[in-house]
């Protein structure tokens, strides 16, 4: 099973057949280079009302803190997947996100954040560059960012909420939202074979949600990824996650979490889907309704074309 849309529990979504990857690239590498979209930089300041720091800890988490308001959502790529028909047109650069933002409340998937991230801190002066990462059902199905600064690596990872940078070291294995909740960074290995696996934490339980090695992923590679990531199976429904301080909402289709400190509300939202999206992401029912109508056509087309077929479910013949 494939997916990027983030299951905060843990827990999978269902795992009909994949779409079969195209076999030739057909955008241009060359578009990975954040030098290109100064525009979509000069938006985000402007609509943020703040200017960079010189490149340091003070400077990061200014950035950090403000592109942790755009959210992980699905509603924007599954929207761009029926109504675009070249792949390039698909893809959603990083003045696409910050107008999504403004016009919608929309963010993206872990590619267009992390990638107008990398943007925005190469814009910056940071060093830094994507990684790509194993989550349990499939190698390569998320990506993160990694920060050089002061002679040490931080991780960054808006796709997975984890807005403020973690230092890669063992003296700091921990980043804390509360006195027993966070993310703990664990290094399995050394030397070339280190893996760092990602895990969350709360006073019940440590659950592991991914690993990656330090290894930068070349423009080729990551676009390769983004654009397969238009067949996997977090493409058959809708998804979003918001996060603050204490707080995290998380939709995932007919079901709606609320984790805080205190523990978590899960509950069904079949009856009031449009308005319980609308409250807790600012998106419109229109624009909610818009993405189920394009991801009832992207299914069509994908059960016509054989790319896509149910489970059978158990106990039938």
């Amino acid at each position: 099973m494939r997916g990027e849309c983030l299951i905060p529990d843990g827990t999978e979504p269902s795992a009909p057949a994949l779409v079969r990857p195209a076999a030739g690239l057909d955008v241009d590498p060359g578009l990975l280079d954040p030098f290109l979209h100064t525009a979509a930089v000069t938006a985000f300041y402007r609509y943020f009302s703040f200017s960079p720091k010189p490149p340091g800890p003070d400077g990061l988490v200014e950035i950090l803190s403000h592109f942790s308001k755009l959210p992980y959502e699905n509603l924007s790529k599954i929207i761009r997947h029926h109504e675009a028909a070249e792949m390039e047109k698909k893809l959603r650069f990083p003045i696409e996100v910050m107008d999504g933002f403004v016009r919608h409340r929309f963010g993206g998937t872990c590619f267009s954040l992390t990638f107008f991230l990398q943007t925005l801190l190469a814009h910056a002066g940071y060093r830094c560059y994507p990684v790509m990462a194993d989550m349990k059902w499939a190698p390569n199905s998320h990506c993160a960012m990694i920060v050089l600064m002061d002679g040490r690596r931080h991780l960054v990872d808006p796709g997975y909420l984890l807005n403020r940078p973690m230092e890669m070291t063992l003296e700091k294995p921990r980043v804390y939202d509360s006195e027993f909740t966070g993310v703990e960074l664990v290094r399995l290995g050394s030397g070339d074979s280190a893996v760092f696996e990602v895990r969350t934490f709360n006073r019940a339980e440590t659950k592991s949600r991914y690993r990656f090695r330090d290894a930068p992923c070349p423009a080729v590679e990551f676009l390769r990824h983004w654009t397969d990531s238009f067949g996997w199976n977090s493409m058959h429904g809708l998804c979003l996650t918001r996060a603050e301080r204490g707080r995290m909402v998380y939709i995932h289709k007919h079901y709606m979490r609320e984790s805080t400190f205190e523990g978590k509300r899960t509950c069904k939202i079949r009856e009031n889907y449009h308005e319980s999206i609308r409250r807790a992401f600012g998106i419109q029912a229109e624009i909610t309704e818009r993405a189920l109508a394009a991801l009832e056509a992207n299914m069509a087309r994908e059960r016509a074309s054989g790319l896509w077929k149910p489970r059978e479910k158990k106990g039938t013949e």
